[in-house]
């Protein structure tokens, strides 16, 4: 014999009402919906692999501008780039420096721009960096916030490891379909002030502006040889240097003696596309630069 639970068929009984209404009524539910449902593994992961690959492929970029790690690509230019961090074809700008198109050209402004404690008088170079903000919702894009530290490097010197200001950098970039960057637009808020404590390039002093253009004709007449020279002498390269506005290292986009003198650094790399000092040529649509 079977006996009758009179608790279950009470149950039983309202749950069945409770159909009924929800037959009869529209959009009415027998159970209430939970206010937000735990999402699936599977649907949540690509997004999360995608931003863990974008923040690796930023991270080492900037990884690469920390002394002595940038020196592989002053010896071999683009050989010495890692694989799969930058497009062929990829195309930025910088703000303030100027516009970069392809592959050589970025790793150029990247690279080559990083400070050798060897090549100022301040000995400084970038010994560390903090992505400080950092987000990438979609696969092919990210936005980001950089501190690049700098300190002197001066092996057995009083001021080895003295702090120096850092460099910021804000940036949107664009990814292709295996990771590397494609597209990139990014600003630099202290460049000047930045430039002049790290090298000692104290812009606004007479005695410092003549002696800086010194520096650019030597150093272009020692690198820019053959069919890259671009003054008969050091002394037609002064005189025409010393008619160019001066500028600062917050308008380095412009003919002045500032932009060479930012171009004259990336002659290192590549002198036969990086530094064109007699003529002015910058274009913002085809990216040439002084």
């Amino acid at each position: 014999m079977f006996r009758f639970n009179l608790t279950l068929l009470a149950v039983a009984w309202a749950l069945l009402q409770l159909h009924l209404v929800s037959v009869t009524i529209p959009h009415a539910h027998a159970w209430p919906t939970p206010p937000s449902w735990v999402p699936h593994f599977k649907s949540q992961r690509p997004a999360d692999y995608y931003s863990r690959r974008n923040l690796k492929t930023i991270s080492t970029i900037y990884s690469l501008t920390v002394y002595p790690r940038q020196l592989p690509i002053f010896q071999a230019g683009g050989a010495g780039v890692p694989k799969g961090l930058f497009n062929d074809n990829v195309v930025g700008r910088v703000d303030p420096v100027g516009n970069f198109t392809g592959f050589e050209h970025s790793i150029e402004y990247f690279f080559a721009l990083s400070p050798l404690p060897q090549g100022n008088p301040v000995k400084a170079a970038i010994t560390g960096y903090q992505i400080v903000e950092f987000s990438s919702q979609c696969r092919d894009v990210a936005a980001s916030v950089v501190y690049l530290y700098c300190s002197v490097v001066n092996p057995g010197g009083a001021d080895d490891g003295t702090p120096l200001p850092p460099l910021k950098q804000v940036a949107f970039w664009r990814f292709d379909d295996q990771g590397a960057v494609l597209k990139y637009d990014a600003w630099i808020p202290n460049l000047h002030s930045w430039v002049e404590s790290t090298t000692a390039s104290y812009v606004a002093d007479p005695v410092f502006r003549a002696s800086s253009i010194q520096q650019i004709c030597y150093g272009t007449q020692a690198r820019c040889t053959g069919a890259n020279t671009q003054w008969s002498s050091v002394d037609e390269c002064v005189a025409s240097l010393s008619q160019k506005a001066y500028g600062s290292y917050d308008e380095a986009w412009g003919d002045n003696v500032v932009c060479r003198s930012i171009h004259l650094v990336l002659t290192q790399v590549r002198p036969d596309v990086s530094f064109l000092l007699r003529l002015f040529t910058l274009s913002v649509a085809s990216g040439t630069r002084c």
